[in-house]
């Protein structure tokens, strides 16, 4: 796989199955029991992560499509438009934690009188733009990201919502700038962020000092 270019997105298909199943095998071993875990993920790899979380023993209780209303337009014109991603969920055994009632209130749908809605039109389909503006980080071009596949904070917020507490500990093994870290830490969350490049991480580290 060469879908970003960066050397961190870079594997033979071989290279991508053995490095995804080590992964996955030691977060599954690290989970509680009850616990959930987000994969953000691609049409390109979508099929091998279910395959290889499914071998863990973890469930698949939900396929979320992120739809992205500012994506890239479709230059080569010789593939449909590719404006969407997806984040897997999975559980770790019985009694997981699914925050309802608190996912319905970040819904952005309302019935005719203005009162919150069932999710149907919602959890499945989330539509988010890319992120832009002061919430993208820039690298020494300020016209250049500094990650590519930078998520929204809007996006990580409905995750945790659904599935943690304050208190809770959440662990991101792929920190990148710290998306995940700066949503738990407003959100009253303990997180362990894991990051190899050292410029996201002095990125991350930067960005997680200016939340109180």
């Amino acid at each position: 796989f060469n879908k970003i270019n960066e050397d961190w997105d870079t594997f033979t298909y071989d290279g991508y199955l053995k490095f995804s199943k080590n992964w996955l095998h030691i977060a599954f071993k690290k989970m509680k029991t009850g616990g959930s875990i987000y994969i953000s993920c691609t049409f390109h790899n979508i099929g091998e992560v279910i395959y290889l979380a499914k071998k863990e023993n973890l469930e698949l209780r939900n396929i979320i499509t992120w739809y992205k209303i500012n994506a890239m337009p479709n230059i080569t014109k010789r593939t449909f438009t590719h404006s969407s991603e997806y984040v897997l969920w999975f559980t770790k055994g019985k009694k997981w934690k699914f925050n309802y009632e608190e996912v319905k209130k970040i819904n952005p749908h309302r019935t005719k009188d203005g009162k919150v809605k069932q999710m149907r039109d919602f959890l499945d389909f989330i539509e988010i733009p890319i992120v832009q503006g002061q919430e993208r980080l820039r690298g020494e071009k300020s016209n250049v990201a500094l990650h590519p596949t930078q998520k929204p904070e809007k996006l990580i917020e409905l995750l945790l919502t659904a599935s943690s507490d304050e208190g809770d500990l959440v662990l991101d093994p792929f920190f990148g700038t710290g998306t995940t870290g700066v949503v738990a830490k407003r959100m009253k969350r303990d997180y362990i962020g894991i990051e190899l490049n050292d410029t996201y991480f002095t990125a991350a580290k930067n960005r997680l000092s200016k939340i109180k």
